[in-house]
């Protein structure tokens, strides 16, 4: 297999390393990933600047790797342009922090495997609690190994994964989950320097339902959510038609 690696941690992440590692036990590996730290960008992508994009040479299990000064899409966008290979999937992570629930509408981890689905490629998100846990990358090659064999990432825009909490000392399972609703609230606390603030998040919590990805992460359980694009509210439409 051809496997681009991307991520919204930077170049210099460990959950790259890990992950470039991890998929090089499946084939040839690319990495295309931001020069500088790029959480929370969402779906952004360069339309008004120059992207810098260098060669990377030291990242283990990478057959090539580029540094751009970018958003995670534009590492996608680079690295289907740059390399000369055709991808048969894209896994991008691992995200030093959860994107569970309402996590994926920042998320530049997610987005950054959701601009492969346009590209009509295949795509996994691995995000974790910390990057700190003792059994991450075994459980990554696990997966890997299951979902590659399997092809579950097929017929959907990407599937979203996320290691349950630290608490527990290795997952308890895998489940198949529905995004569930972590929502912030947050506040704006001004700084001593004039004219600067920075934002403070804490999380609203909601009674979640059994089979959502919060409720997998909190019970001790690899959450595997299949996302997708489509966001067109239907029965909005059925009940505007149904008035006409």
């Amino acid at each position: 297999m051809n496997i681009l690696v991307v991520n919204d941690d930077g170049i210099e992440s460990e959950g790259l390393k890990m992950l470039v590692k991890a998929c090089a036990h499946f084939g040839q590996v690319y990495v295309s990933a931001p020069k500088y730290q790029q959480s929370a960008q969402s779906h952004a992508m360069t339309l008004t600047e120059y992207l810098e994009i260098e060669e990377v040479k030291d990242i283990i299990g990478a057959l090539k790797a580029i540094k751009v000064t970018g958003s995670p899409v534009d590492c996608v966008r680079a690295g289907m342009s740059i390399f000369d290979a055709e991808f048969d999937l894209i896994v991008s992570g691992i995200n030093d922090g959860s994107n569970l629930g309402t996590d994926i509408l920042y998320s530049g981890t997610v987005a950054a495997a959701m601009e492969g689905h346009l590209y009509h490629v295949p795509a996994i998100a691995f995000s974790a609690p910390t990057l700190d846990l003792p059994y991450l990358y075994d459980e990554v090659i696990k997966l890997l190994d299951e979902m590659i064999e399997s092809e579950l990432y097929n017929n959907t825009a990407l599937l979203n994964i996320n290691f349950p909490k630290p608490s527990f000392a290795k997952p308890l399972g895998t489940k198949i989950t529905k995004q569930g609703r972590r929502v912030y609230e947050s506040d704006l606390v001004k700084s001593d320097k004039p004219n600067l603030y920075h934002q403070s998040f804490s999380i609203i919590r909601y009674q979640e339902e059994a089979d959502t990805d919060v409720t997998a992460y909190e019970e001790g359980y690899v959450s595997i959510t299949p996302l997708m694009i489509e966001q067109t509210d239907f029965k909005k439409i059925k009940a505007i038609l149904k008035n006409e």
